[in-house]
């Protein structure tokens, strides 16, 4: 629906502007941008209602900044990919609020998920995918040091800063959950749920979604 929605808001604007020749690069941004406009409000509207906002914030923050270093699998469409985050992180949003509400003491809890994303970052990272492949030596080292370096970062703030018992759960969940997705077990596990959404979305939405359309 965005895709369409992009290039048709793509064509009239290359027949405004008298640039046809450039529809298909405005139509690839638009698309880049409704796609993370849709995210935004999904990842705002849905955790606040449930009362989880700062929580999946938390998680989703954490995640992302090692995801952009150390890279690893994600879904191969856009609406598989919005439904596993939003799922995943909602579900970290409601954990680290009971596990916060268990005595747990989650400065250790940190220092165990600090300690897994750099044995993974120092085994795996940085992870590419086909869509997002790695090609220059130069770029990959400095995506390795960045990786190692991220928890070290991560675990000095926790110990210093006076961050919440179960924001830091939440955090810790989140750089979990994408440590495990950069390992090839992760790899294994989002193929399987890539494959699993999209047959869903085939029986629900018939002729559409499918494991042949999964791109």
């Amino acid at each position: 629906m965005i895709h369409e929605l992009a290039v048709k808001l793509a064509n009239r604007l290359g027949e405004e502007l008298q640039q046809q020749e450039r529809v298909t690069v405005i139509a690839y941004g638009l698309e880049l941008l409704l796609g993370s406009m849709v995210k935004l409000v999904c990842f705002i509207i849905i955790p606040l209602l449930l009362g989880i906002l700062p929580l999946v914030l938390a998680a989703f923050l954490t995640s992302a900044a090692f995801r952009l270093v150390a890279g690893g699998a994600h879904c191969t469409a856009y609406y598989r990919c919005l439904i596993g985050s939003l799922a995943t992180f909602t579900g970290a949003g409601f954990l680290a609020r009971w596990l916060a509400g268990t005595g747990l003491d989650t400065r250790e809890m940190a220092l165990a998920g600090a300690l897994f994303a750099f044995l993974v970052a120092m085994l795996w990272a940085p992870a590419s995918t086909p869509a997002k492949p790695i090609s220059r030596e130069g770029h990959r080292r400095v995506l390795k040091a960045i990786s190692l370096l991220l928890p070290t970062v991560y675990l000095v703030a926790v110990y210093l800063l006076p961050i919440r018992r179960e924001l830091l759960a939440a955090s810790t969940l989140g750089l979990a959950f994408q440590s495990f997705t950069v390992t090839p077990a992760g790899y294994r596990f989002m193929e399987w749920l890539d494959i699993f959404l999209s047959r869903l979305h085939s029986i629900l939405i018939p002729g559409k979604g499918g494991v042949k359309n999964a791109a």
